[in-house]
């Protein structure tokens, strides 16, 4: 009886420090909320990774991001997402066609003949990352930028 009850209170305070575990969480569209995973710098790289989390109770549609607005700002300086040596950018799920609904997080322009949308159903997620030079030293907080997103405020990982 008491392995059982110190195993469900085991349980109990491992599930509270997992759901705690996200480093900020903004706001999107349609009430969507986007928890800040992880910053991570490596190489003069630094990559973010997020989750956009459904918990509105019903299905959400909300528009891709378009990803050159994705940005940082530092020392008043604004910092766009890189690019790899072929020109694509260093993001997750990218759609670079022009026409449909490909249910990525991103998208790579914005025009009035281009909406593409992302589909979560309630309770779903979805995971994205983005690339950026990283800031230096003495730069830190930076205020990272998602389109649609309130911004996070991140400290030096």
């Amino acid at each position: 009886m008491l392995k059982k009850l110190l195993l469900i209170s085991l349980l109990t305070f491992s599930a509270n420090v997992h759901a705690a575990s996200y480093l900020d969480t903004q706001f999107g569209q349609d009430g969507i909320e986007v928890h800040l995973l992880k910053a991570k710098v490596a190489n003069k790289v630094l990559t973010i990774s997020f989750m956009v989390d459904n918990s509105t109770g019903s299905k959400v549609k909300f528009q891709s991001m378009v990803v050159g607005n994705a940005n940082y700002t530092s020392s008043d300086k604004k910092y766009p997402v890189l690019k790899d040596a072929e020109g694509k950018w260093l993001a997750s799920t990218i759609t670079y066609e022009d026409r449909g609904s490909y249910n990525s997080l991103f998208t790579s322009k914005s025009s009035p003949e281009q909406t593409h949308y992302v589909y979560l159903n309630n309770k779903n997620k979805r995971v994205g990352w983005v690339k950026f030079q990283a800031p230096e030293d003495g730069s830190w907080p930076i205020e990272v930028t998602l389109p649609g997103v309130s911004p996070f405020t991140v400290e030096k990982p």
